[in-house]
C-alpha cells in the first residue's frame, strides 16, 4: 500500500485525546455526611469502568486510523508493464489454407477472441490486418473482431520490420501469421505461427482471345502445382459456354502448364469459370478464376440510304453481316438490329445514344451542307482502336460534306486551309457509341480498300462499348502465397504481463471507519 498524501496521518495525533475522553468522569463536588461508609461505596461504584471500555476504545482508535489512511491517500500500487497492445494479423490469401484444426484464419480468430477476453480493460488495443491492403481496428471493434476483411492478396508488408518499429516500452506487439511469403518472422514481441502446409494447385492466369460478336473464343489457362511429387489433376471449364469435358493435367512440382481450349459461348453470355482440381489441395481459394463474357448482339445488320446512294451500303451491310455471322434486314421501326448503316440523306438522332454507322448523313432536319471537293492530305489516328494497324494510305475521296459531323473523337481527317478537318468521328461512352463519316460511300474508294471489312467490324464492336468487353471478375493469385510446402517457422512467444492501474483505497478506508463507529455504538 502507498500513501499519496502522508501528512494526512497527522490525524493520528488525536489518539491521546480520544483515550482521555474515553475515561469515566470523576466527581466534582465534596459533601460531608454522617453516612461516610455508604458514600465511599458510592464513590467506588462511580470509579468502576464499564465492562467493555477497552473494546470501545479500540474500535474508536481503529476508526480514526481508517480515516487517517483515507486522508493520506492510501492506495495499492499498480503492476508495471505495457499499456497498449498492437496485433499484427496476417490476412493474406494463404491464411485460408485448410488444416485438421481449421484454416489458419479461423484459428487466429479463435486465439484472439480468447486472449481479448482475458485482456485487462484499461489496455488500449489496436488490430492491424495485413493482406490485400492494411486496415486498422481500434477500441471496442478490435476487441470484438468486428468487420475484419476476408483473407485475400499477398503479404507485401515486412512483418519483422513492422513489429520492430511498433514495439516500445509501453506498447506490446503480437504477430499472428502462417509464415508464408516472409523472409523472416519478427524477433520482438509475442508471436503465433499458424502454419498449414501441404500440396496446392492454382490457376495463375486465363488469357482469352475473344472474337465477339462471333460466339467462338480461345482460352489459354495457366496452371501451376506445388506438390511434393508429380501429381495428376483436372482442368474444369464451366459456365456460359457449351459443355467441355474435364481436361486431365500432369503437374510437375513448381512448373507452369498452359492448356488452350477452343470454346463456344452461349448467346446470353455470363460467367466463365476455369478451375483446377487436385486431390489433397489444402488451399481452395486460388484453384480457379472467373470471367464475364458479354452477350452476343442481335446478328442483324440494317441498311438505309437515300435515292442517290449507290449499291455500296448494301455491300457494306452484307460484308459486316458476313464478318459477324449475321444477316442483312430492312431498316424498320422497332426492329431489333445489332447495327444500323445509313448512307446519305438525313436521319434525326442524337449521336452516341444509338448504335449507328453513318456515311455523309445529316443528323438534323435543318442546317446547310457544304460540299468539300477532293480533300487532300488524308490521315488517320494510328492509336485509335478503330483504325490502329489499318492501312488507309490509298484512301481517295471525290467529295466530303461539311456540317454533317457531330462533335466527337476524330479518327480520320484531311488538311484544309492549314488546319486538320475531321472526316470521321466516334461519339459516345462505354455503354453506347455511334460512328460518323463526312462522305458517302460512293464518294470515294473506301469500300474497295482491304481495310474496309475490318473497319466495319471494329465500328460494330465500338458501338457496343463495354457491352462487348470481357471482364475479369477474380484477381489473379499472388505467387508468394501459393507454395505451401515450406514456410518461415519460429517458436511461439507468449504475451507479456500488462500494466494494471493503481487502486485507490480512500473510499474503502472511509467505509471501514464508519463501520467501526457503527459497531462501537453497539458495544456497551
Amino acid at each position: 500500500m502507498t500513501l499519496s498524501t502522508p501528512w494526512g496521518l497527522g490525524w493520528l495525533a488525536l489518539l491521546p485525546v480520544l483515550y482521555w475522553l474515553s475515561l469515566p468522569p470523576r466527581p466534582r463536588r465534596f459533601e460531608f455526611t454522617a453516612h461516610f461508609a455508604e458514600w465511599q461505596a458510592a464513590l467506588a461504584a462511580l470509579r468502576r469502568r464499564p465492562r467493555q471500555a477497552g473494546l470501545r476504545f479500540v474500535l474508536l482508535a481503529s476508526a480514526l486510523v481508517a480515516i487517517a489512511l483515507a486522508a493520506a491517500g492510501a492506495a495499492v500500487p499498480g503492476r508495471p508493464g505495457p499499456q497498449r497492445l498492437v496485433v499484427l494479423l496476417d490476412r493474406s490469401a494463404s491464411m485460408l489454407a485448410s488444416a485438421p484444426a481449421g484454416s489458419a484464419s479461423a484459428r487466429a480468430a479463435a486465439r484472439l477472441a480468447a486472449a481479448f477476453a482475458a485482456l485487462p480493460e484499461p489496455v488500449e488495443l489496436t488490430v492491424l490486418t495485413i493482406g490485400d491492403g492494411l486496415e486498422r481496428r481500434h477500441g471496442a471493434s478490435a476487441r470484438h473482431l468486428q468487420d475484419l476483411p476476408a483473407p485475400a492478396g499477398g503479404l507485401d508488408v515486412d512483418l519483422a520490420a513492422l513489429a520492430a518499429a511498433t514495439a516500445t516500452a509501453d506498447t506490446a506487439v503480437w504477430t499472428l501469421t502462417d509464415g508464408q511469403g516472409q523472409r523472416g518472422l519478427p524477433t520482438v514481441g509475442a508471436l503465433t505461427v499458424l502454419a498449414a502446409r501441404g500440396d496446392n494447385a492454382a490457376v495463375l492466369a486465363v488469357v482469352v482471345q475473344d472474337q465477339w460478336p462471333l460466339p467462338t473464343l480461345q482460352v489459354a489457362v495457366e496452371v501451376v502445382g506445388y506438390t511434393a511429387a508429380p501429381a495428376a489433376a483436372e482442368l474444369l471449364v464451366e459456365g456460359s459456354v457449351e459443355p467441355v469435358p474435364p481436361v486431365p493435367l500432369q503437374l510437375a512440382p513448381g512448373e507452369v502448364v498452359t492448356h488452350t481450349l477452343q470454346l463456344v459461348r452461349q448467346p446470353a453470355g455470363g460467367e466463365l469459370r476455369c478451375r483446377v482440381r487436385l486431390p489433397g489441395d489444402v488451399l481452395a481459394a486460388d484453384d480457379g478464376q472467373t470471367l464475364w463474357l458479354p452477350p452476343l448482339p442481335a446478328p442483324r445488320i440494317a441498311a438505309r440510304s437515300d435515292g442517290e446512294a449507290g449499291p455500296f451500303v448494301r455491300a457494306a451491310a452484307a460484308a459486316l453481316a458476313a464478318e459477324v455471322a449475321g444477316q442483312v434486314v430492312a431498316a424498320g421501326a422497332g426492329d431489333d438490329v445489332g447495327l444500323l448503316l445509313v448512307d446519305g440523306g438525313r436521319v434525326l438522332l442524337t449521336p452516341g445514344t444509338q448504335r449507328v454507322l453513318t456515311f455523309g448523313t445529316a443528323l438534323r432536319a435543318d442546317g446547310e451542307l457544304v460540299a468539300w471537293r477532293e480533300p487532300r492530305a488524308i490521315d488517320w489516328d494510328r492509336r485509335s482502336p478503330l483504325t490502329a494497324g489499318l492501312d488507309l494510305s490509298e484512301l481517295r475521296l471525290d467529295t466530303a460534306w461539311r456540317g454533317v459531323l457531330p462533335d466527337g473523337e476524330a479518327l480520320l481527317w484531311a488538311e484544309h486551309a492549314g488546319q486538320r478537318v475531321p472526316l470521321a468521328v466516334v461519339v459516345g461512352d462505354e455503354r453506347c457509341a455511334s460512328v460518323h463519316f463526312a462522305f458517302r460511300l460512293q464518294d470515294g474508294n473506301l469500300p474497295l480498300l482491304p481495310a474496309f471489312p475490318q473497319l466495319l467490324r471494329r465500328a460494330f464492336v465500338r458501338c457496343y462499348g463495354a457491352g462487348a468487353a470481357l471482364r475479369v471478375l477474380s484477381a489473379p493469385p499472388v505467387v508468394g502465397e501459393l507454395d505451401l510446402r515450406t514456410a518461415a517457422a519460429a517458436p511461439d512467444r507468449a504475451l507479456p504481463s500488462f500494466a494494471t492501474p493503481e487502486q485507490d483505497l480512500a473510499a474503502w478506508c472511509v467505509l471501514a471507519g464508519l463501520a467501526l463507529l457503527a459497531l462501537r455504538s453497539c458495544v456497551r
